[in-house]
């Protein structure tokens, strides 16, 4: 089943059980792949769901932080928020541990062979490339720890 139908089977799941924040998640995400593929012009794929998903949890992160900075006038929507986050992660790929990601980078540094921090952009798009899982803002702090 694609990820797509997925969404739509638990937006009436969610209706069913009167789950406010479940409805409100995937209400959003669907919007959300409603702009990009009016915008892209692209058939709904698990790829463009995906993409769509990640994107927001991204999002969604930075804003939680921003919430919790508030302190208590923050903190309603700040649990709102990372409910959100949680629901939501369930449909993307198991992100790798730093571990991981840090062999991965030891390998593509020693495939690559000499390479210093005027390169880190290459040396991280090499790094993606090697699978799903894998969140970009660990692999360029563990790319720059490496080559600095």
């Amino acid at each position: 089943m694609a990820l797509a139908d997925d969404l739509s089977s638990a937006l009436k799941d969610a209706m069913k059980a009167k789950d406010k924040p479940k409805l409100d998640a995937i209400r959003q995400i669907q919007t959300e792949i409603a702009k990009k593929k009016a915008e892209k012009g692209e058939e709904v794929n698990d790829d463009l769901v995906l993409g769509v998903i990640s994107s927001y949890v991204k999002k969604m992160i930075k804003a939680v932080e921003e919430y919790q900075s508030l302190g208590d006038r923050g903190q309603e929507m700040a649990e709102k928020i990372q409910f959100e986050i949680d629901f939501l992660s369930t449909y993307l790929p198991e992100q790798l541990g730093e571990e991981e990601v840090e062999k991965i980078v030891d390998e593509v540094l020693s495939e690559l062979g000499d390479v210093d921090i005027s390169q880190m952009g290459r040396v991280i798009g090499a790094v993606m490339a090697k699978g799903d899982g894998i969140d970009g803002s660990v692999v360029s702090k563990i790319v720059k720890q490496k080559l600095t």
